[in-house]
């Protein structure tokens, strides 16, 4: 009788797991019809070049390949935008030649090559030199003398460092989620979290926030992930900083731009393994990173924030905002997004890039 169970309850698992499968790529069908570029000008397609000695992933999106390219730097470390692309980037595609890059252990990038040789290599160092071999060959692919930078959280770190290197080849430098200093960013929302816990009058989340103290710390080791990790599910709970919802998984796991087989590295991104493939990245930026050292830049820099961002705080960015320089720069503030400002408010965040783009003609109300 007991064999007759397992039997029947692997029938129905599989049953399930199949029809399951089955909805999720007809719906990844459908959204890849409706997403598929259709201009004979534009550009749809993803490719594996060799960047900093191993094979990295890139995607091209965009109506019209003379249009101005955008190199969007994804956040984390280590967690790639591309899976969610379909729900905010697709108006932006009609001015601007859109290109994600999966970095070093990330996405498609990490299962490409060999995670232990990689490892050691995921610096901050390397990954600004990787940004600029990135740049040089879509320069080169795209005969532009100059691109647009888009750096989200951990990207927008990435971002400011390499405008701030290589201004030359920068059309112009675009932060979303700005890290401007890691562990004031980490006190500010701890703090932030601590204040929501105690007006729910959250027992609960009042012990579990007050454990982690002293909060933050200098030296990024195990200890402090498990507390950064506490942190996060705290302040998702309360929004005050991104986090996985039923609508995001959905999306991803139907993603036109991402097949079954890729969404293994989001389903375990964040198992020991992966996530310490970036482990020296977060070293560096609880350590002495700090971008209140860099005020000067050589091209336009604009930020697009979240006003109901706690993960990189709102005041901290619009204060660093007002102590730099630059040929051109602005702040546009989204009210009611957070940290993933433009899947919070896809529309708003589009004319705030229509804005810097010059052009405000096609602004969506």
């Amino acid at each position: 009788m007991k064999v007759v169970f397992i039997i029947t309850g692997a029938f129905i698992f599989l049953f399930v797991f199949g029809l399951i499968c089955l909805l999720v790529t007809k719906r990844k069908r459908k959204k890849k019809s409706r997403v598929s570029i259709k201009q004979p000008s534009g550009v749809d397609f993803g490719e594996y070049v060799t960047i900093g000695n191993i094979q990295q992933y890139l995607y091209h999106r965009g109506e019209n390949i003379h249009n101005p390219v955008m190199l969007f730097l994804h956040g984390g470390p280590g967690s790639p935008m591309l899976p969610f692309a379909q729900d905010f980037q697709l108006p932006w595609e009609k001015y601007v030649t859109v290109v994600h890059w999966e970095q070093r252990n990330s996405g498609k990038t990490f299962y490409q090559n060999i995670s232990k040789e990689v490892t050691p290599t995921t610096t901050i160092k390397q990954l600004i030199s990787d940004t600029h071999e990135i740049v040089l060959y879509l320069k080169e692919k795209y005969g532009k003398e100059k691109i647009w930078i888009m750096g989200h959280s951990w990207g927008s770190v990435l971002g400011s460092l390499f405008v701030h290197q290589y201004p030359q080849l920068v059309s112009g430098y675009i932060g979303v989620g700005q890290v401007v200093n890691m562990l004031e960013n980490e006190r500010i929302g701890f703090e932030k979290a601590l204040e929501n816990a105690i007006s729910a009058e959250c027992k609960k989340d009042i012990q579990a926030l007050q454990s982690l103290e002293p909060y933050p710390t200098k030296v990024f080791n195990q200890d402090m992930k498990n507390k950064l990790s506490t942190l996060r599910k705290i302040q998702g709970k309360y929004g005050l900083a991104a986090s996985p919802t039923a609508k995001l998984i959905i999306s991803a796991a139907t993603s036109p731009l991402y097949s079954l087989k890729d969404l293994r590295y989001l389903i375990f991104a964040d198992i020991d393994g992966i996530s310490h493939g970036q482990s020296l990245i977060f070293q560096e930026l609880f350590g002495t990173l700090n971008l209140n050292t860099v005020t000067t830049y050589q091209v336009p820099v604009f930020y697009i924030h979240g006003t109901e961002d706690w993960q990189t705080p709102y005041p901290i960015v619009a204060e660093y905002y007002h102590t730099i320089t630059a040929p051109q720069k602005g702040f546009y503030s989204i009210s009611g997004a957070g940290h993933a400002t433009m899947l919070d408010k896809p529309i708003e965040f589009y004319n705030a890039l229509l804005s810097i783009l010059g052009r405000n003609d096609d602004e969506v109300h």
